[in-house]
């Protein structure tokens, strides 16, 4: 839809204009941060028994994005699914280090919206209020509902809990009760598996220096193009978050959403609404064909990779 408000073809004459040496720059900046995550996965996978290398997880995270443009949050399963097939880690246990990481990453994007609203407290308390006034207005008013919801829910954990203690042994001779037991063993080991990691410092390092390097890449593009490159950085934070939130609504690669957000947050410093699109557009796209080609080439790569077989380990060895 944000689309329709501008021409497109004045918007695709206007590409020529852009400054590609930062874009360019940006997108090596992208796929460094891809590898510093893959990094930072093998660190959650290895005290769990499966010292992958961080070749092969950054691989899984390329094709993960990849898959993610294709259908929204499919990148997670389908990371882990590579390294199901290329070093037989469980995908159960896998899986719950990426919940695990990605809730990391989001209390990392809510610190960082907090520090934005900080410093751009005058600035973005107003948009804040006129963009959600009628969304806060709608839910105040399904407030009831929203509680008899939870009050449901609660008392249906609770009668499950009584019914599984009672019923614990008879349980237990059930085979499908018997599979569903070992799944969410499996994925609670996995979404625990942050207080076993070793080397605590280099995770907490690796995960700064992505975001870190997502901020750069993000506002290292405003210079790409002349209407945007007088931008502060702090609006280069907030197009940060705004972005970021784009990208994780539910919507293949975020697009649409993205531009959305951030050329309507743009507006905020002046720059009007067909430059901010350009620069979304840009931005986003520039992106996009990295994930492709890197998420195409590493899908390739995987394919000649020698499949590794790592034993899944037993209790007494997660435990040394």
């Amino acid at each position: 839809l944000v689309f329709k408000q501008v021409d497109i073809n004045d918007l695709i004459s206007r590409l020529g204009e852009v400054k590609y040496g930062y874009v360019v720059i940006a997108m090596g900046l992208a796929i460094f941060s891809y590898w510093v995550r893959g990094y930072r996965w093998r660190l959650m996978l290895e005290p769990l028994g499966y010292p992958v290398s961080t070749f092969r997880t950054f691989l899984s995270v390329n094709i993960g994005y990849l898959a993610n443009l294709f259908l929204p949050r499919m990148g997670e399963i389908t990371r882990c699914g590579v390294l199901k097939r290329t070093d037989n880690v469980n995908l159960t246990v896998s899986f719950g280090s990426v919940v695990a990481e990605r809730i990391i990453d989001l209390i990392t994007l809510l610190i960082i919206t907090l520090l934005s609203l900080l410093l751009e407290y005058e600035l973005l308390s107003n948009y804040l209020k006129d963009t959600f006034s009628s969304q806060i207005g709608g839910i105040s008013n399904r407030l009831p509902a929203i509680y008899l919801i939870l009050g449901i829910g609660a008392v249906l954990l609770l009668a499950s809990y009584f019914f599984l203690r009672a019923y614990k042994e008879r349980l237990k001779k059930i085979p499908l009760f018997l599979k569903i037991r070992g799944f969410l063993k499996e994925l609670a080991e996995g979404l625990t598996g942050l207080r076993k990691i070793k080397k605590q410092g280099q995770f907490w390092a690796s995960t700064v220096l992505m975001w870190f390097i997502y901020f750069v890449m993000t506002y290292i593009v405003v210079f790409s193009i002349p209407e945007t490159s007088s931008l502060t950085l702090k609006a280069g934070l907030t197009i940060l978050v705004t972005g970021s939130f784009g990208m994780a609504t539910p919507v293949q690669g975020g697009i649409g959403a993205f531009h959305a957000l951030v050329s309507g947050v743009l507006v905020l410093y002046g720059i009007a609404l067909e430059d901010g699109i350009l620069y979304a557009t840009v931005l986003h796209t520039s992106q996009v064909i990295g994930v492709i080609f890197f998420g195409g080439l590493s899908l390739l790569i995987t394919m000649f990779l020698k499949k590794r077989n790592f034993e899944i380990p037993d209790e007494s060895e997660k435990s040394e």
